[in-house]
C-alpha cells in the first residue's frame, strides 16, 4: 500500500533542516541571528535618528546661539544708550560748557577729565567727541589722536533726528575700525539743546560677542541696511551686499543651505530685536558655517558605530558558543546519566534530591521576589511622598525671615532718606511678598493675604513692564478672612504675566476673582495674553509654556490635591491669540 504524501510547509522545512544538526548548534544559530538582527536593527536606528533628528538639533544649536549672542549685542547697545544718559544728566558738562569766564583749553582739559571718569575701564568706547552748538569740539583723546572731525552731514542727521543715529565705519590709524553712534545733546533739567554727543566704539568688542561662537566651522558677521558693520575679515567692514549676494541676511530668521565650488554650507540669519530700532539700530546677525564640518562628528558617530558593530559581532559569536555550552551541558549530563540505567544500580543514576525540582524553586524564588519588590515599591512610594512634604517644609525655612525683613526694611528706609519713591515702594512690596510667603512657615494663609502677597509680586513686575498689563480683582468680601493653602494664586498670576502677557503686543489684563459656593471655594485666573493651543485639562498642557515659573503650576495643582484630595485642583483652558484661563476649585474646609 502506497503511503500518501505530505505537504511540508516552509516552518517544517526549516525545522527538518534544523534537526540535522545538534542542539548545541541550534543554539548557537537562534542567538546569533537574533543578536545580530537587534544589532542591525539598532544600526539602522541610529543612522536614521543622527542623520534626522540630531542633524535638527544641530541646527537648532545654531539658532540657539545665535539668539545669545544676539542678547549680548543688544545688551552692548543698551550699555551704549546707558552712557549717553550718563551724558545728559551730568550737570558739570552743562556748566563747563555754559561758563563763558573759563579758557577753551580748561574747558576741553574739565570735559576730558570727566569723560575719562565715565569710560574708565570701559573697553567698548575709543572716543567721545561733544560738538557744540557753536562748533566747539570735546573730545575724550586729544586732537592728535582724534579719530576724526565729525563730518558736518552727520552732525546734522543728529541733530534732525529724535533716535540715536549711527554713521559709517571709521578707522584711525592704525586701521581700527570703529562704530559712531550720535544723539542730541540737551539739558536733562531745561531741555536746551547743547548740541551733539557722538561715542565711537570699538568693531573689536563688537567681535569679540561672537567671534569665538562658532570656531573651526565657520563664522559670523553683522550688518545694516545690507551694508558690514562686523566681520572677522577686517577688510570688508563698509562694505554692501547686494540683495541677490549669497550671503545677504535677509529679513527673517532662519537657515537656508549654499553651495559654492563643491562645499556645502549653512547660512543662518538672526535679526536683532525690534526693539532697538527705537535706539537707532536695525542690525541683522549672519553666521556661516560648514556643513561638512558642522556634520562632521554624525558621520564619525556612524563609523564607530559600525566598528562597534563589528566587535560586537565577534564577541557574540563567541558569546553564543559559550552560552549554547552552558545550557546543553545539563542535559548532556542527564543523557550520560541516562546511559547508565541498566549498566548500574538505579541509586547510582538517581542522586538523592528534594521533593521540589529546580524550577518549582526558582518559580517559587520568584513569587517571593514579587511579593518582596511590591513591598519594597510601596514603602518607597511612602517615603517619597515623606520626602517631598519635608523639602516643601524646608524651602520655606531656608531663609532666616526676620534677617530678612530687616534687611529690606533698611533698604526701603533709605531710598526713602534719598527720596527714591520707585526703590521704596520695590523695596516694600518684596519685604511684603517675602513675609506673606514665608509666614512663619506656615501652609495656611486668609485669602486677604494671598491677595496682597499677589499684589506685592505684581507691584515689582509693572515696576519691571511699565504700562505693560493691568490686573482686576474681584474677591466676595464674605471669602477674604477664609485660610486657605499658601502660594496658590501667585504662581498662576506669574505664568500669566510671563507666559500670556509679556509675548502680546500692547497693553494686556489680568482678573483674578474669587468666589464661595456651596461646596467648594473657586479662585479665576484669566489673561487676554497669546494663549496657546494645549488641552483644557492640566495633564494635556504643554509643561515647556506652564511649569516653569516660581513654585510651578504642577507644583500647585500637586498641593491642592496633597491637602484637599484628589477631585480638587486646576483646570486649564486657552485660545491662540485670545488669553487663558486657570480655575481653582479647594475644599471650604481646611484639611486636618
Amino acid at each position: 500500500m502506497q503511503k500518501p504524501m505530505v505537504k511540508l510547509t516552509m516552518a517544517n522545512r526549516i525545522n527538518s533542516w534544523m534537526r540535522r544538526f545538534k542542539i548545541k548548534s541550534r543554539i548557537v544559530v537562534v542567538l546569533l541571528v537574533g543578536l545580530s538582527l537587534h544589532l542591525v536593527l539598532m544600526l539602522v536606528i541610529f543612522n536614521f535618528y543622527s542623520y534626522t533628528y540630531l542633524q535638527k538639533d544641530l541646527y537648532r544649536h545654531v539658532v540657539q546661539t545665535q539668539r545669545q549672542i544676539g542678547l549680548s549685542v543688544e545688551l552692548m547697545v543698551d550699555d551704549i544708550q546707558m552712557l549717553f544718559l550718563r551724558f545728559l544728566v551730568n550737570s558739570d558738562i552743562y556748566q563747563i560748557i555754559n561758563n563763558d569766564s573759563l579758557p577753551v583749553t580748561d574747558k576741553e582739559s574739565r570735559i576730558g577729565a570727566i569723560i575719562d571718569g565715565m569710560l574708565t575701564q570701559n573697553a567698548l568706547v575709543g572716543n567721545v567727541i561733544i560738538s557744540t552748538n557753536d562748533n566747539m569740539l570735546y573730545s575724550y583723546q586729544s586732537k592728535e589722536q582724534m579719530l576724526e572731525v565729525p563730518e558736518a552731514l552727520f552732525i546734522k542727521q543728529i541733530q534732525e533726528s529724535s533716535m540715536p543715529v549711527v554713521g559709517e565705519i571709521k578707522r584711525d590709524g592704525d586701521g581700527n575700525a570703529y562704530i559712531p553712534f550720535g544723539q542730541q545733546f540737551r539739558n536733562f533739567n531745561t531741555g536746551q539743546n547743547i548740541g551733539v554727543v557722538i561715542i565711537y566704539v570699538r568693531e573689536s568688542a563688537l567681535a569679540d560677542l561672537y567671534s569665538s561662537s562658532f570656531t573651526g566651522i565657520g563664522y559670523s558677521f553683522l550688518t545694516s541696511s545690507d551694508r558690514i558693520i562686523s566681520h572677522p575679515d577686517k577688510r570688508l567692514l563698509g562694505n554692501f551686499l547686494e540683495e541677490n549676494a549669497p550671503l545677504h541676511p535677509g529679513q527673517k530668521e532662519g537657515y537656508r543651505t549654499w553651495s559654492d565650488n563643491g562645499n556645502s554650507y549653512i547660512i543662518a540669519t538672526y535679526p536683532l530685536n525690534p526693539r532697538l530700532e527705537t535706539l537707532g539700530v536695525s542690525w541683522e546677525f549672519t553666521s556661516v558655517i560648514s556643513s561638512h564640518k558642522l556634520l562632521e562628528g554624525i558621520a564619525k558617530g556612524n563609523r564607530n558605530a559600525l566598528l562597534f558593530a563589528s566587535v560586537t559581532f565577534i564577541v557574540l559569536l563567541i558569546l553564543s558558543f559559550y552560552l549554547a555550552a552552558k545550557i546543553t551541558r545539563p542535559l548532556l549530563n542527564l543523557k550520560k546519566k541516562l546511559s547508565l540505567f541498566g549498566k548500574k544500580d538505579l541509586a547510582a543514576v538517581y542522586e538523592q534530591r528534594a521533593q521540589v525540582d529546580e524550577i518549582f524553586q526558582l518559580e517559587n524564588s520568584y513569587y517571593q521576589m514579587v511579593e518582596r519588590i511590591s513591598q519594597l515599591m510601596l514603602e518607597k512610594d511612602e517615603e517619597k511622598e515623606k520626602q517631598r512634604k519635608a523639602e516643601l517644609t524646608a524651602l520655606q525655612s531656608q531663609i532666616n525671615p526676620h534677617f530678612l525683613y530687616n534687611t529690606l526694611d533698611a533698604i526701603a528706609w533709605i531710598a526713602r532718606l534719598k527720596k527714591q519713591p520707585d526703590i521704596e515702594r520695590l523695596i516694600s512690596s518684596l519685604a511684603t511678598f517675602f513675609r506673606i510667603s514665608l509666614h512663619k512657615g506656615d501652609k495656611f494663609v486668609t485669602v486677604d493675604e494671598e491677595i496682597r502677597l499677589v499684589e506685592s509680586f505684581v507691584t515689582v513686575e509693572q515696576m519691571r513692564f511699565p504700562n505693560k498689563f493691568e490686573i482686576e480683582y474681584d474677591i466676595e468680601e464674605s471669602l477674604r478672612k477664609v485660610r486657605i493653602l499658601k502660594l496658590i494664586l501667585q504662581p498662576i498670576a506669574e505664568n500669566a504675566i510671563k507666559h500670556g502677557i509679556s509675548e502680546k503686543r500692547g497693553m494686556g489684563r489680568i482678573w483674578i476673582k474669587g468666589e464661595l459656593l456651596e461646596d467648594e471655594i473657586r479662585f479665576t485666573v484669566a489673561d487676554d495674553g497669546v494663549g496657546f493651543a494645549n488641552g483644557a485639562t492640566l495633564s494635556q498642557a504643554k509643561e515647556d509654556v506652564l511649569f516653569q515659573s516660581g513654585y510651578g503650576l504642577r507644583n500647585v495643582d500637586e498641593r491642592i490635591k496633597l491637602e484637599y484630595g484628589p477631585q480638587y485642583g486646576l483646570s486649564i483652558s486657552s485660545t491662540p491669540g485670545q488669553g487663558t484661563t486657570v480655575t481653582i476649585s479647594l475644599k471650604k474646609e481646611l484639611p486636618n
